[in-house]
């Protein structure tokens, strides 16, 4: 420990000695910051910074509406009364056209799309918190549309979940974002890992298991009620939220940063040479690039981590998770499953994955990001071409619980790995110039690609379409193994990296596979 502490410090003294007219000024402020928050071990951060992860879960209140929604879009599926009042009957048998349950799956998408995208002008013009409050106040109009939707009115339901979709974007986005620039280094995979929590999925599956043998329109209403939870609650706190000190430093408000920063790490934390970080990050971000447009985000070394920031959402969905999540309890009752039964599995799944999330709270800090997301996609490809192969003999009885099996095994390892890390790495490889907006464009590829597998999976999965079945996991598993190849070659490590060693990095071309061992050499003025 000495040795580590003698090294740092003498980082820190050839770092000061640079000369004044270096490319990037003077970095010891920087320096002396990463060294900080390097030697800082995330108890000692919860410690000390315990105001600020209880803020950052507050704004993640908001991404477990994007859980809810998107669990809801195929839980309602497995309600009668809906499938009814919004479909048709056949034999018998109330069904819902797979054009219909493409619409609904996907609108929330759609709207996501543009939510995502919107969140840059808005949180740079209004803020973080007032970016927050656009969105509850467009996610309470929308879920009062779908409420009040009269039965067969599909268009009207329609629109109510688009429009909510675009609160949603935002949301997500916001959340990633704020928890980034208001978490210290030790916290910050915490935190941002705490945006793919799911217990708004789980809070659906319980809220459809209570009301789906309900015969009347409040079988599917009251799940769209429980929706004004979140927004409402949101809009109660945000007054007393602090605002990202990045944000104020950017607007000139530098006063304002130091109460920020002083309220959320208390006595003990250095208020000026935060500030005085921040202010060195981003004079070192303008040196790169004078503009913050999203034309930015896809020039120079920025269009790498906009990459990044994509390719993790289409790697998810690459990996089946609206497959297996998504539709869940209406493929355990496709396989036969009895109908309480699929719901009673329906909330385990949810729940078995918010209990591997909460495990990233430990895992992300102790093995990285790299390491947990390319294992995951690998496990996630073994176990879809398992769940393929099961369903070769899905009359069986044992096969039909072994696949149920397979499904919470997924679940499971998806929310140990590429669920939560995700989220992780698209909020941390942006610059803090360009945070807002790279975010977005991740929440608008995320949606794209929710929208694209909600319109297909109907025709694959439904009776009366493909009827493919379990086999569709050879399908997504063929698609996770080469997202498997491409993670390996292009996920960089950004833990214990702070925001202007990731900008060094990417500035000097280092390989996404050596970003955790590479060495920031104190005699280069372009490193630290």
């Amino acid at each position: 420990m000495a040795a580590k502490d003698s090294s740092e410090k003498a980082e820190i003294v050839e770092i000061a000695s640079l000369d004044k007219g270096a490319p990037y000024g003077n970095l010891t402020a920087l320096a002396q910051a990463a060294a900080t928050e390097h030697a800082m071990t995330p108890i000692q951060a919860m410690r000390t910074y315990w105001r600020a992860y209880l803020w950052c879960l507050f704004v993640c209140m908001g991404a477990l509406l994007w859980g809810y929604d998107s669990q809801i879009g195929g839980g309602l599926l497995s309600i009668p009364a809906f499938r009814q009042d919004f479909g048709y009957t056949d034999g018998g048998q109330a069904i819902l056209a797979a054009s219909w349950q493409s619409a609904f799956n996907s609108a929330g998408s759609v709207g996501g799309m543009f939510g995502g995208l919107s969140l840059g002008y808005f949180s740079d013009k209004l803020g973080r918190r007032g970016a927050v409050a656009v969105a509850c106040v467009i996610s309470i109009g929308g879920v009062l549309i779908q409420f009040f939707t009269p039965k067969h009115n599909n268009g009207m339901l329609l629109a109510g979940k688009l429009i909510n979709g675009f609160a949603l974007g935002m949301f997500v986005s916001c959340a990633g974002g704020y928890c980034a620039e208001v978490s210290p280094l030790p916290l910050r995979g915490i935190s941002t890992a705490g945006v793919n929590l799911g217990l708004g999925r789980n809070m659906s599956n319980g809220v459809i298991k209570g009301t789906g043998n309900r015969t009347d329109v409040y079988a599917y209403r009251i799940p769209f009620a429980f929706q004004w939870i979140f927004p409402v609650l949101l809009l109660a706190g945000l007054p007393f939220a602090p605002e990202s000190p990045w944000w104020l430093v950017r607007k000139g408000r530098n006063d304002d940063a130091r109460k920020v920063l002083a309220r959320l790490g208390g006595a003990a934390a250095d208020v000026k040479l935060q500030v005085q970080q921040i202010q060195e990050t981003i004079e070192l971000e303008d040196s790169y690039a004078a503009t913050a447009t999203y034309l930015d985000c896809f020039k120079g070394v920025s269009l790498r981590r906009t990459i990044v920031a994509m390719m993790v959402f289409v790697l998810q969905q690459c990996s089946g998770v609206i497959f297996v999540l998504g539709y869940s309890t209406y493929f355990f009752e496709l396989a036969g499953i009895a109908d309480s039964s699929a719901f009673n599995l329906g909330v385990g799944l949810t729940a078995v994955g918010v209990v591997g999330n909460l495990c990233t709270f430990y895992t992300v800090n102790r093995f990285g990001r790299r390491f947990i997301f390319n294992w995951g996609m690998a496990a996630c490809t073994v176990i879809l071409m398992m769940i393929g192969f099961i369903w070769i003999d899905n009359t069986s009885g044992h096969a039909k619980w072994a696949i149920s099996a397979f499904t919470i095994i997924y679940i499971f390892v998806f929310q140990t790995s590429i669920g939560p890390i995700g989220y992780v790495l698209f909020a941390e490889v942006s610059s803090a110039k360009l945070r807002s907006k790279t975010v977005g464009i991740g929440t608008w590829t995320n949606a794209l690609c929710s929208m694209v597998v909600n319109i297909v999976l109907p025709y694959l999965i439904n009776p009366d379409e493909a009827n493919l079945g379990g086999y569709v996991g050879f399908i997504f598993g063929a698609l996770s193994f080469i997202g498997t190849v491409w993670a390996w070659y292009f996920i960089p490590e950004t833990k214990n990296r702070t925001v202007d060693e990731l900008d060094l990095l990417y500035e000097k071309q280092v390989p996404a596979r050596q970003f955790g061992t590479h060495k920031l050499h104190e005699n280069d003025p372009g490193e630290l």
